[in-house]
């Protein structure tokens, strides 16, 4: 089979206002061949603003499913997955409907790393978020890959998106793939199905890592996160909640990738004492996610 072009991914529940400023960034690319969108509302107003937005940017290269209703984010972005398996496309980025791309050279450099190293299954780059975030993804910007090894050994995904290009353990939310790696099935755990989808992006690299390919993150490309603020595949909820949600899904990442008795205690509780320094007063939802993490992985 011949592959060629690229193809990017766009879930989105909710924001056609958001996807109307960004969707025409990706467009603009050449390097761009086709957007796959996956757009569903709670409204059949909401449905036919979606309708009306992909209209005015559709020149040919949207490939669409509306619909009224939630699939939720690891069904949103299996879907997508599904409709682009088998197309034969060379490159596939996995965007969210926030995600505003600046510059097309970003995609190239991607590729570029794709096309010289066979071994590199997914290439990373940096997300630039605008404003703050309330629960910001944990950051180690050290020298030495020591966040990389930090990971292994804590068995925590600490991200270092200041030093690269460089192999790396995990990759921030934006990256780009190889599609045979579609085609030989991987896709979103369902297990990582929940208001947070805390842990499906992990899962999803850890899947690409055992097919045997290297992940490699480089800080040059970068896109721009507007962090929208209603809508979305992810609710709203309080901070207890997702310090639940982050300990109960971390700890079925934990339990599903290691088969050491031992590794799965040390992870566990290394995570649970990390997101207590982190939110210590969210001490009984931590431990009830934890508690209810280890009873959802005995039954995975």
């Amino acid at each position: 089979m011949i592959r060629k072009g690229l193809a990017v991914l766009i879930p989105s529940y909710d924001r056609p206002d958001t996807l109307d400023k960004t969707l025409g960034s990706w467009l603009k690319s050449d390097l761009v061949d086709r957007v796959f969108l996956v757009a569903e509302a709670s409204s059949r107003e909401g449905l036919e603003k979606y309708r009306r937005i992909i209209e005015k940017h559709n020149k040919g290269r949207i490939i669409y499913k509306l619909s009224h209703g939630r699939l939720g984010s690891v069904k949103a972005r299996n879907a997508l997955l599904d409709m682009v398996a088998g197309q034969a496309f060379k490159y596939v980025v996995m965007a969210d409907d926030d995600y505003f791309l600046p510059d097309g050279s970003s995609l190239l450099r991607m590729a570029k790393w794709l096309d010289l190293f066979n071994e590199i299954g997914a290439v990373g780059g940096r997300v630039i978020v605008t404003g703050l975030r309330e629960d910001p993804d944990f950051f180690l910007n050290l020298p030495l890959n020591l966040a990389d090894i930090l990971s292994r050994l804590l068995g925590y995904v600490f991200l270092d998106i200041k030093h690269g290009p460089r192999g790396a353990e995990f990759l921030p939310p934006f990256f780009m793939i190889r599609g045979e790696i579609i085609d030989k099935g991987v896709r979103y755990d369902k297990l990582f199905d929940t208001p947070t989808g805390f842990r499906e992006e992990s899962d999803f690299q850890q899947q690409i890592k055992r097919m045997g390919y290297r992940l490699l993150y480089d800080p040059n490309p970068y896109v721009i996160h507007l962090a929208a603020q209603g809508g979305g595949n992810r609710p709203k909820m309080s901070m207890g909640e997702r310090m639940y949600w982050k300990i109960r899904n971390h700890t079925i990442f934990i339990c599903k990738w290691n088969t050491s008795i031992l590794k799965r205690v040390w992870y566990a509780l290394v995570s649970a004492l990390i997101l207590l320094a982190y939110r210590p007063w969210h001490a009984l939802w931590i431990f009830k996610g934890l508690r209810d993490g280890l009873a959802a992985s005995k039954k995975a």
